[in-house]
């Protein structure tokens, strides 16, 4: 991809929009980026990449400022399709994702994990069997760090092991992974991509542009998907429930680990585990690193996170369950009544999905955020549900009524930016006032 004397456009200055800009200077292009927000933060931002040649917009995007652009980079909150920037961006430019930016001068093989749930605890976990193998393995992607900031510091003997979001996937056109890998797929986002088929599209995307020299690794539940059919790799189907440990050249993946060995818990994360098994065998590693890797590794933040005990009720941060099939997830993995903390900006989900499982699991249920009414609606006379205006108020509500041998779960089914900036803020809020009650 040669950049050289061409004018890129990169829409956003988050994370990703950073690294995009840096990456295109670095490769020569004239780059100017446009944020629609403003803030001393944001502007910092633009100070720092202006210092660099960069020019920069800020608080909204204007035609003046975006025409000229021979390339456009998006960020992947931004949706280029409608919204602020849609109308401003030059007729005819190419718009790709700063991941397809980040893939085209990337030097490794890259291995890219995406899914409705999941997606972070098999990267790393991927990530780490290789690592413990000896191959210098760079996590990075949708977890937090751009595929465009870690590029250069990879050689063709490293691996690339990314996790990827629909909202990436949407604007690739040559992204080419060498193994990629289906997690799941279920409710969710709506409100940017309408519907559960257009979601699912955009999933498949990741599968687009790979040969029959490529892997892909997709759960069972999608056999019988019609987009298979258009994928060129070779296929590997792998599930907990249709085929428990799957088979790669025969040999059976299941006798490498019990689930008592591991601190990841449930039946999801089982899956997870056999999706990094499948994976790092592709990859060539050898069983007793993928038992090490699995046996050692630590459940990720807020991801069905035990925070303590008291008075032997036992406390679980489940904060990254940010729609509504990963607090089903949640729920089939606990073994005692729960009062369930739920609740934020609602996605557009069916909650009565998770009726009856609801119904057999959860002793009663505290709702917080915009979308407490909706969800109130839909379990109201099938056990007590409450309301808070905090989360302090409501691991106190939850508190009061659980008992010993019962557990409060914060597992909301929503995304957290009606009251917090992330998943992140709101579990740590759940657990500073866990805490709190603890050492009263």
């Amino acid at each position: 991809m040669d950049l050289e004397g061409r004018n890129a456009l990169v829409v956003g200055l988050g994370v990703s929009g950073l690294a995009a800009a840096r990456l295109l200077a670095s490769k020569g292009a004239r780059v100017s980026v446009t944020e629609f927000s403003d803030s001393e933060e944001v502007r910092e931002k633009a100070s720092g990449l202006e210092d660099l040649g960069i020019k920069c917009e800020t608080g909204g995007h204007t035609r003046s400022f975006c025409s000229g652009a021979e390339l456009v980079v998006t960020s992947p909150g931004v949706d280029t399709r409608k919204g602020p920037v849609s109308s401003v961006l030059p007729a005819g430019s190419p718009v790709i994702s700063e991941l397809e930016l980040g893939s085209r001068f990337c030097r490794a093989p890259i291995i890219a994990i995406t899914g409705t749930n999941g997606k972070s605890t098999t990267t790393e976990l991927t990530g780490r069997i290789l690592s413990l193998s000896g191959r210098h393995a760079v996590v990075c992607g949708n977890i937090g760090n751009p595929l465009s900031a870690e590029v250069e510091k990879m050689t063709p003997e490293s691996v690339a092991v990314v996790e990827v979001s629909s909202f990436q996937l949407e604007t690739t056109a040559g992204f080419r992974p060498y193994i990629a890998a289906l997690l799941n797929i279920s409710e969710d986002h709506y409100d940017r991509h309408g519907t559960i088929e257009e979601y699912k599209a955009q999933k498949f995307r990741v599968f687009s542009g790979q040969t029959a020299d490529d892997w892909a690794v997709i759960h069972a539940d999608l056999y019988g998907e019609p987009m298979t059919k258009d994928i060129k790799s070779q296929l590997i189907f792998f599930g907990a429930e249709k085929d428990p440990w799957c088979h790669l050249d025969g040999e059976d993946c299941g006798d490498l680990v019990n689930m008592d060995e591991t601190p990841l818990r449930g039946k999801h994360n089982m899956n997870n585990m056999i999706c990094s098994m499948l994976v790092s065998r592709i990859m060539g590693v050898e069983d007793r690193y993928i038992r090490e890797g699995i046996i050692t590794f630590k459940a990720l933040d807020h991801r069905f996170e035990r925070v303590g005990d008291l008075r032997g009720i036992e406390f679980i941060d489940d904060s990254k369950a940010t729609n509504i099939d990963a607090t089903r997830w949640a729920l089939e993995s606990m073994n005692k009544k729960t009062v369930l903390i739920a609740g934020g900006r609602d996605k557009g989900g069916d909650y009565l999905s998770v009726l009856s499982l609801a119904k057999e699991k959860i002793k009663a249920m505290v709702l917080i955020g915009e979308a407490r009414e909706r969800i109130k609606e839909a379990f109201a006379g099938s056990f007590p549900v409450l309301t808070a205006e905090s989360m302090g108020e409501a691991v106190r509500r939850a508190y009061g009524i659980a008992r010993e041998g019962e557990a409060v779960l914060l597992s909301p089914m929503c995304s957290s930016f009606d009251m917090f900036t992330g998943y992140k803020q709101r579990g740590e809020a759940f657990q500073r006032e866990v805490r709190s009650l603890i050492e009263k």
